[in-house]
């Protein structure tokens, strides 16, 4: 939880970087197509290698250095803004909302026989021809009967299955998987571990079992003050997010310098190809499904390098303006308390997030502070509509098991359909 503070902090630095606009330049298409729905994984091979060179280990120093940046930018007004604070309304709706999620995402063991939409907690081998197959085989793993994740018959051959029970799967994998496996006959043996499912309403007993309060009324006060304070930190963020654009776009970029640019366009081509590594797809795939052409891939580079030239123009200006270092003591004290909250050491600290971003996040919550500090910050509570997701989701720590999301756990992805009883098609087959 503390690791995942700080890369919230990240998060923050990092998107003011990649979506605040310098005057006179139009808003990069960038960030619209990196957070386009993901294509569906496994069209690579799996095990694909970075062909990008990681520029984010370096410091805003070196970045600097060599740049005159009084020539390059004109300084906007950065004190005496007026700003608005905008706080989302904490609704009854919205509570029972967060209540009904909580308790249809948090699963529960129990002594009945599986169905389809339960969460199977197994162990399996494959074998073929009698002998175990490469990646065929997993202890401890969560599977939604249901899913369709596993090839024809593996879930439906779990299903009236109880904890502790044993299971023969004589499956066919589909003829299109792949050349080791594909129209082959496989036997898989399957140990349930496990059965469980989320309740269908709130109880007493749930709310003793799952959360830290003593009745569903407690629970219910307090879903609303996490709400509120999420609410709260999101307001914060927006603030902090309008303050600083508003001063970039208050400036004037009177040059780009290519080191910044190339800088940019390579953070903009790590971040993506981080995502299709992720979802394990080549770049080419990602463009075709977002129909996005190879020159306009180029072409959204270059916007997002001067895009993010601009901003880091503005800060050094900033920083040279107020005499602000990453060397001074106030540096050094919020660089202690992010590292003090992560549990890590100072060493394992940096190199987990890389120095620049470590930098730059400092150095971004020192300027927007100073920014809102010298604003005047109007307040507005909004009456209507229902809180973020990010709200409902601040539920998830008070339950002591929720269900796991794609990203958590042991699923193996579809690039490793070579080894794994996953579908990659359709066939019959049968079960024992």
């Amino acid at each position: 939880m503390r690791k995942k503070t700080m890369w919230t902090v990240c998060v923050l630095t990092l998107g003011l970087l990649a979506s605040g606009c310098s005057k006179g330049q139009e808003e990069s298409s960038a960030a619209k197509n990196t957070s386009s729905a993901a294509p569906e994984a496994g069209a690579t091979e799996a095990g694909q290698s970075s062909q990008t060179e990681d520029v984010t280990n370096t410091t805003f120093a070196e970045l600097m250095e060599g740049i005159d940046v009084a020539s390059c930018v004109t300084l906007g007004d950065y004190k005496g803004l007026s700003l608005t604070k905008e706080i989302q309304q904490v609704t009854d709706e919205d509570v029972q909302k967060a209540i009904d999620s909580a308790v249809s995402t948090t699963l529960q063991e129990v002594d009945e026989a599986a169905a389809e939409g339960d969460t199977v907690n197994i162990d399996y081998v494959g074998t073929l021809d009698g002998e175990e197959f490469d990646g065929g085989s997993a202890e401890g793993y969560d599977l939604v009967l249901g899913s369709h994740s596993f090839i024809d018959g593996f879930e439906d051959g779990l299903v009236g299955c109880k904890a502790g029970e044993e299971k023969k799967l004589n499956l066919t994998f589909p003829a299109n998987y792949n050349e080791e496996l594909g129209g082959k006959d496989v036997v898989f043996k399957v140990k349930v571990n496990a059965v469980k499912r989320a309740a269908k309403e709130i109880s007493e007993e749930w709310v003793l079992a799952n959360t830290d309060s003593a009745s569903i009324e407690d629970y219910g006060r307090a879903t609303r003050v996490q709400l509120e304070e999420s609410n709260a930190a999101n307001a914060e963020y927006n603030l902090q997010s309008a303050a600083w654009q508003t001063v970039v776009e208050g400036s004037t970029i009177n040059q780009y310098p290519e080191k910044l640019v190339e800088f940019g366009s390579a953070v903009y081509a790590n971040q993506l190809e981080s995502y299709c590594q992720y979802y394990n797809v080549s770049l080419d795939d990602y463009l075709s499904t977002v129909g996005s052409s190879k020159e306009e891939y180029e072409e959204q580079k270059k916007n997002y390098g001067e895009n993010l030239a601009a901003q880091l123009l503005v800060m050094a200006a900033i920083e040279s303006a107020e005499g602000l270092s990453n060397e001074d003591d106030e540096y050094h004290t919020l660089l202690e308390q992010y590292v003090t909250d992560s549990g890590m050491d100072q060493d394992a600290f940096i190199s987990y997030y890389g120095t620049f971003n470590v930098e730059q996040t400092i150095m971004m919550k020192r300027i927007s502070d100073l920014i809102i500090a010298n604003a005047t910050v109007s307040e507005k509570v909004s009456e209507s509509g229902s809180s973020t997701q990010e709200a409902e989701e601040s539920q998830a720590p008070e339950t002591e098991e929720s269900q796991p999301s794609e990203t958590e756990g042991s699923q193996p992805s579809e690039s490793d359909e070579s080894q794994s009883p996953e579908t990659a098609g359709s066939t019959a087959s049968e079960t024992e």
